[in-house]
Parts: structure tokens; sequence; C-alpha cells
């Protein structure tokens, strides 16, 4: 295990390419294995073409990624019968869904870790999700949004346009979810074959402007937006966990 633990910190390697890695982390080079990512695509109704399509766009970074770091990547879509999807621990799912559907990646048998593109509607071991909770019946006008085209910051301005470049569309909430879902999954799966197995522990960059970090509850602790004049504005993020507790 101490060999699996060895790693080495990226500089100027993380400029080159969008969305690489920024944290700048990397594992060293004689510690890793071959990453494998399985895509699980339930996604339907009026979002499923923006998170497809920010999906798409993730698995594209992440695969310049796996090139640029020389780490073998393979990525699997599973059908509608799962049962030909290896669930193993060295496997890390991509749960494509609008709403948690407790889709069958959750079933009995042992699986990695699924990062899931909606909120999750109870907690459950190895189910994490990029998206923020289900809004507290107590406090229904926090709903707000994970992402909005027209957030300005720099680091987000460059994830619209980059988006917007690639489909003609722009990068709307689900979009983000299916972007970001696929780089929190890459990333995953790259610390694992580290030795890092935490999640609680380890950090990603969403292009909004601080680490963001999973809470207790599976979903991640983020900025979110809310509009200001027909534009939207970074809220500070609410700790999620805090929230569970006072329900």
């Amino acid at each position: 295990m101490g060999s699996m633990k060895r790693r080495a910190y990226l500089r100027t390697v993380s400029l080159a390419v969008p969305g690489f890695l920024l944290t700048g982390w990397a594992p060293a080079r004689p510690s890793v294995r071959a990453i494998h990512l399985v895509i699980h695509d339930g996604a339907d109704g009026a979002d499923a073409e923006s998170l497809r399509a920010g999906v798409d766009m993730g698995l594209d970074e992440v695969a310049q990624n796996a090139r640029l770091l020389d780490v073998p990547l393979f990525v699997q879509r599973a059908g509608e019968d799962t049962r030909v999807v290896p669930c193993s621990d060295h496997a890390v799912h991509l749960v494509a869904v609008t709403e948690d559907d407790r889709h069958p990646a959750d079933g009995a048998t042992p699986c990695g870790p699924r990062i899931y593109t909606s909120p999750l509607r109870e907690w459950r071991p190895d189910a994490w999700s990029v998206a923020s909770p289900l809004p507290s019946l107590r406090r229904p006008q926090e709903i707000r949004l994970d992402w909005h085209p027209t957030l300005d910051t720099p680091a987000a301005a460059q994830l619209n346009g980059r988006f917007l470049r690639r489909t003609g569309r722009p990068m709307d909430a689900a979009a983000w979810r299916g972007w970001m879902a696929a780089k929190v999954a890459f990333e995953v799966a790259l610390r694992f074959e580290a030795g890092e197995d935490d999640l609680l522990a380890l950090q990603f960059d969403g292009h909004k402007g601080q680490p963001l970090r999973f809470s207790e509850d599976g979903h991640l602790v983020q900025p979110t937006c809310r509009m200001v004049g027909g534009r939207a504005a970074l809220a500070a993020p609410v700790d999620h966990d805090l929230l569970m507790d006072a329900d």
C-alpha cells in the first residue's frame, strides 16, 4: 500500500488542458493502474439533452487528462442489462439521471463509488451526488441553481465558453452537473488507485471560485446561484450537514 500512496504535484501542466486537475494533484506514475469508469445513462425529461452533453464534454476532458498523465482509461457505457457491467471496487460508476431513482447499480452486488448527477433522496453507502440536496421542507425559499450560463467569474466564463462552442447551447445546471460528475468520477478513481479512499477528505474544482467537498449526506458543499438583476451571482455554500441536524 505504501507505493500506492506515492504522489507527485503538477504545476504548469494544469494550465495546458481545460478542466485539468486544478488542485495540482496527480499520483506518481509507478502507482497508477488502469482506471475504469462505468456510465449509466438514465436521463429523461426536459434536462436530459443538457445532462448528456455535459457528461460527454466531461468525459472528453478527462480523457485528455488521462493521456497527459499516461494513465490507461477505460469508459464503459452500461446497457439496460446492468448485469453485464463489472461491479467491482476498481470501477467508479457515473449515474446520469435527472432524478434519483435508486439505479440498479445500487443493488446488492458490491460496487465502487457511484457519482450521481441528481440530488439523493436518502443517504446510502457509496452513493455521492454532485448536485445540491433536495430543499428542506422548512426552507423552501432556499432553492437555488447549481449553475447558470450568466455566471461571469473568470473560471465560470471559461467553462461556459467551452460548452457553448462545443454544443451551441448555454451551459445550464443539468449540463454543469454532467460535466462535474465526469470530472469527479475520474479524480475519485485516480485517487483511489493512490490509496486515498476517503471521499470526505477530497476536494474538487467546479469552476466556482473555491474547492468543493462532499458532506456526510453525500452531496457537494458548493456555492449556488441566485439571480440578481437578470444575472447569476454565486451565493456562499450552505453546510448541508448542519441543515440535516436541524431537521
